[in-house]
């Protein structure tokens, strides 16, 4: 085909397509913003409306419960949390001495070796801090629970005072050592 216009009028005819390829464009991006915006007021505004309503139910639900009753149980409420959280505190930090009875009565023990006192702290580190004292029929009783004891791998530390080892019989001992929980 053969274009026989003259250049003004190819010109002309170039120019008015493109006016309109921009003015379809720009309808097409317009339309979908302006939806957009439509439905992102009705939001807002069902919103506004939303927090009118909880606005209005919060206001019934504080005059309900401002009553002398409900504010007495709440005192009582709020009393009862602060004793249950130092339980709590306390049942942490504290020792768990039933698991370090169990550790210490699971060790072998020479059946003439006798625990007759026994001590149990805890530090920051979770380190319970273990004092055992007793007594022992003869030295070799001791040795065989000395060597019980560094078998055991929970067991850290342990140390017999020196007088533990001064007698041969009748033994009266001092041991402390470590347990980590």
């Amino acid at each position: 085909m053969i274009n026989l216009l003259p250049p003004e009028e190819k010109e002309r005819l170039f120019l008015e397509n493109k006016k309109k390829l921009v003015i379809i464009l720009g309808i097409t991006t317009l339309i979908p913003l302006v939806c957009l915006v439509l439905i992102l007021s009705s939001i807002r505004f069902y919103m506004l409306g939303e927090v009118n309503t909880q606005k209005v139910i919060l206001e019934e639900a504080v005059k309900k419960y401002q009553t002398p009753d409900f504010l007495t149980f709440k005192e009582i409420i709020e009393k009862s949390n602060s004793v249950v959280t130092q339980v709590e505190y306390f049942y942490k930090k504290e020792a768990s001495v039933s698991n370090a009875l169990k550790m210490i009565l699971e060790i072998q023990r020479p059946p003439n070796l006798y625990l007759t006192n026994l001590s149990l702290t805890r530090d920051e580190n979770q380190k319970m801090n273990i004092m055992a004292i007793g007594v022992s029929q003869s030295r070799d009783d001791l040795l065989a629970f000395q060597k019980n004891i560094e078998v055991n791998k929970e067991i850290k530390n342990p140390y017999f005072s020196p007088e533990s080892w001064v007698n041969a019989e009748n033994v009266a001992f001092k041991l402390t050592f470590e347990i980590y929980q």
